[in-house]
């Protein structure tokens, strides 16, 4: 096979590891990002009461969170019986509830008591194993045999929670009528794995940012106090468009007792500086952003000055750094298969400037299609005066949850244009 095709093959695929959840991927691809919020993160599960021992952590989607929870979860496991998981992973996001959030909790935590194989009675594991057979509606005959041979039921009652609709709706409307049954059955399983463990519990919960707005204002406004419950400490991640519901945010602070703290996305140019754009970008924030391209493509796939513009339409967030390299990969590509005959080019083809224009055109196109008039004008605010007229304004959080705009954070907030709508808006007379 030809050298240059796998590069770009491999290219493309070395893309795609992203979040960087396990340590062999985060040892291949990770750099050093956001980590100066580990010991923030550590202070508070250290330090914590049974009164503020449930932690909420915010930040735009794509911007690092889950990677750096990943590896915090990794830091801490030798201290504290850790689960981390996604809860996209398990429920279908437009179907998240706070009941289901706390039943996979319960599910996530017995499974990795399983894979310690943790010296749980049999009989209590047993009655806990029926518990959840019951309420996935999975065969209860023979369970304790089943585990004494060595079946993954939780594989296959997380198989249930995630493909069975039916079992969902029925969960949620059992859990509502007795809602204590399903508190005390997650506080009894943390008591027998703490007592089996002899470590404290902590379970981080990701990808719950990525769940509509009106969502999370149900689960976070409207039944937060369930969230509360169970006693053991749990981060839970939520969009960065919540921190700017001055209601939302006082609400959770108020009843959780902890700050909600963020995880920034870096800046590439100072405040009010990016009139300099592209020649002076901040060279910390640079060296990151082509770190990060470097552990996944060959230098040599890209002419000279293209890892820098690919990293200056990123606006400094990981997941469109990622999302452009590999959509630039993926026009090389298909262009090799469309001119297999060409030596010349299958040999040495490189990502080039009109390769990264067709790549930020195509990208561009897919998300200028869903703006409205009003999503115009409020970009057009953001990128003249670096902040909207109405920062409460429902259609400017959209913008800020689906990363159109990005918040920066100095000593105060100010946001920008994601620089992949910048050209659009030029183009259509909006901006100068």
């Amino acid at each position: 096979m030809n050298s240059r095709k796998q590069d770009f093959q491999q290219a493309f695929r070395n893309l795609a590891q992203q979040p960087l959840i396990s340590v062999s991927d985060r040892q291949k691809f990770g750099v050093s990002y956001g980590e100066g919020l580990l010991p923030e993160l550590q202070q508070l599960i250290e330090d914590c009461t049974e009164k503020n021992n449930q932690i909420i952590f915010a930040g735009h989607r794509g911007c690092g969170k889950s990677t750096l929870l990943a590896k915090f979860a990794e830091q801490i496991r030798k201290d504290y019986f850790t689960v981390f998981f996604s809860i996209a992973d398990l429920i279908e996001t437009s179907e998240i509830n706070h009941i289901n959030i706390l039943f996979t909790i319960a599910l996530q935590l017995m499974e990795e008591a399983n894979q310690q194989q943790l010296n749980i009675t049999e009989d209590k594991k047993e009655a806990v194993l029926k518990w959840f057979a019951k309420h996935t509606r999975t065969e209860t005959e023979g369970v304790a045999a089943e585990v004494s041979l060595g079946f993954d039921l939780f594989s296959i009652f997380k198989g249930k929670l995630k493909t069975d609709a039916t079992v969902r709706e029925q969960i949620t409307q059992e859990f509502k009528k007795n809602f204590r049954d399903l508190i005390d059955a997650i506080n009894l399983i943390a008591t027998e794995i703490e007592l089996a463990s002899h470590r404290s519990i902590v379970v981080i919960i990701d990808d719950i940012d990525k769940l509509d707005l009106s969502r999370i204002e149900d689960i976070f406004k409207g039944n937060i106090k369930a969230l509360l419950e169970p006693q053991f400490r749990v981060i839970y991640t939520i969009p960065i468009a919540t921190v700017r519901d001055a209601v939302l945010k006082k609400h959770i602070e108020d009843e959780t007792g902890n700050s909600i703290y963020v995880m920034p996305v870096q800046k590439l140019f100072k405040y009010r500086e990016r009139s300099n754009y592209p020649t002076q970008p901040l060279a910390s924030t640079m060296a990151i952003l082509k770190e990060i391209l470097r552990k996944r493509v060959k230098d040599d796939l890209f002419v000279t000055g293209i890892v820098e513009q690919i990293a200056l339409h990123s606006g400094g967030v990981l997941a469109e750094l990622i999302r452009i390299a590999q959509e630039c990969c993926r026009l090389v590509r298909v262009k090799m298969i469309q001119q297999p005959e060409d030596q010349i080019f299958m040999e040495n083809a490189q990502i080039d400037e009109r390769i990264l224009t067709e790549a930020l055109d195509n990208l561009r196109n897919g998300m200028a299609i869903t703006l409205s008039q009003n999503d115009r004008q409020i970009l057009a605010k953001v990128y003249s005066d670096y902040y909207p007229e109405d920062p409460k304004q429902q259609e400017f959080l959209d913008l800020l949850h689906t990363i159109y705009v990005i918040e920066y954070r100095n000593k105060d907030s100010w946001y920008d244009v994601n620089p992949l709508i910048v050209e659009q808006l030029r183009r259509e007379g909006k901006i100068g």
